[in-house]
């Protein structure tokens, strides 16, 4: 027994060399597993807002009735071509998304320049939505001119929404994201220089996805907030042509 003892003390007496590498062995493992917690945490929290943005705007558009869009399309046909907004000029709106987009393969400034783009284009469709309002005989004449301002406010403010600050946000976070997966996954530019297009083709496919939810949750942020308030203003301001009849 004394024997079995001796044997059995001995066996649980690790070499140094032995202890070192259980003990590596433990600490690679709990690395591999704060390294994998703290990327998931990253990615989550670069996730949630354009998840949110994209998901109500998506959730918005789902639930339209058919009437509702049976009145739109007849009042678009009805009205004039909007050629900032009815046209494929409504795409430079979008310069900064793909100016996201190209940012890993850029230089540095091709990212402020295609916000400039967007913003011309925005600036643009708010010069001719205030010069609209204030020649198109819609409002009395003594109230023409603050409801032409409001008119061009509203529409800035959509368009940088809708054009500028979410879609720019939302395509930026998904290439940080992939940015960060892939450099997570050791797929870099040093191991194939075409890993570095990766990033750029996933934040270029994803705008299609995103631009008439986006345009949707700004266009209903401002029916519950900013318009509510002006709103009532101008339909009290509004000449109403069936009076003459």
């Amino acid at each position: 027994s004394l024997s079995m003892a001796f044997n059995h003390q001995n066996n649980c007496i690790l070499s140094p060399a032995r202890k070192a590498s259980f003990v590596g062995r433990g600490s690679n493992s709990q690395l591999s597993m704060a390294f994998d917690a703290g990327l998931a945490q990253s990615v989550v929290t670069a996730v949630a807002l354009p998840v949110a943005f994209v998901g109500t705007g998506t959730f918005l558009l789902t639930n339209e009735s058919e009437e509702d869009e049976y009145a739109e399309s007849k009042e678009d046909e009805e009205k004039e071509v909007d050629i900032y907004r009815d046209t494929l000029l409504r795409y430079a709106g979008y310069a900064n998304e793909v100016g996201e987009a190209f940012a890993p393969l850029v230089p540095a400034i091709v990212v402020p320049a295609s916000y400039g783009v967007a913003i011309t284009y925005v600036l643009a469709d708010t010069v001719d939505k205030t010069r609209k309002a204030l020649t198109g005989g819609k409002y009395g004449i003594k109230t023409t001119t603050s409801c032409a301002l409001i008119e061009g406010l509203d529409a800035l403010i959509w368009q940088l929404a809708a054009s500028v600050a979410l879609p720019g946000y939302t395509i930026h976070q998904v290439v940080a994201i992939t940015v960060m997966l892939l450099n997570a996954a050791g797929i870099t530019e040093d191991v194939n220089a075409l890993f570095g297009v990766i990033p750029t083709a996933v934040g270029l496919i994803t705008i299609p996805f995103i631009v008439k939810p986006l345009d949707e949750f700004a266009e209903v942020g401002m029916d519950v907030t900013l318009r509510k308030i002006w709103n009532p203003y101008l339909d009290s301001c509004t000449i109403d042509f069936g009076d003459d009849e």
